[in-house]
């Protein structure tokens, strides 16, 4: 009998609202965002396809967070249709459409509980070297993470072979 192995759904992931979530991800991991998670919402919700839940110690790193991830976008073609909470940053919200992105502090974060909300949606807790995994860097190789993580890679081998 043959076993079948069965990959998690996230790593050949191809349709846009994920390309856009994962580019999220880069701009919050790039300005040290924390305990990033993506929430599959297809078929769940109708607010989004994907949500991306991340957390930043202060006031000034969320706001940080959410000028990185919009300047990113924007230089991807894409504009949230709409921002909330950029005048206190406990909790800002991105609506980019097909993503929206939620960017708080851990207090905020544990009070609100999304990921309790959605207990439903499949979820992908982004680890911190997930642009070096082969079908992510693939996905985006013009990527400065995956440029770096690429060039590192690339460094080491010549240091083994030394």
């Amino acid at each position: 009998m043959m076993t079948e192995t069965i990959q998690p759904w996230y790593l050949n992931e191809e349709t846009p609202g994920f390309r856009t979530a994962e580019q999220v991800v880069h701009a919050i991991q790039q300005r040290k965002g924390e305990d990033i998670v993506i929430l599959d919402l297809r078929g769940r919700s109708d607010v989004a396809d994907f949500f991306v839940l991340a957390s930043g110690q202060s006031e000034p790193q969320i706001e940080a967070l959410a000028k990185a991830v919009r300047q990113d976008l924007f230089g991807h073609g894409l504009k949230p249709l709409h921002i909330e909470g950029t005048n206190r940053n406990r909790w800002v919200l991105l609506d980019f459409v097909d993503v929206v992105v939620h960017l708080m502090k851990p207090d905020a974060r544990l009070y609100y509980d999304l990921e309790r909300l959605w207990n439903d949606a499949d979820r992908l807790a982004v680890p911190e070297d997930y642009f070096s995994w082969p079908t992510v860097a693939e996905r985006h190789p013009d990527l400065p993470l995956v440029k770096r993580m690429a060039g590192a890679e690339d460094a080491d081998r010549k240091t083994e072979e030394s």
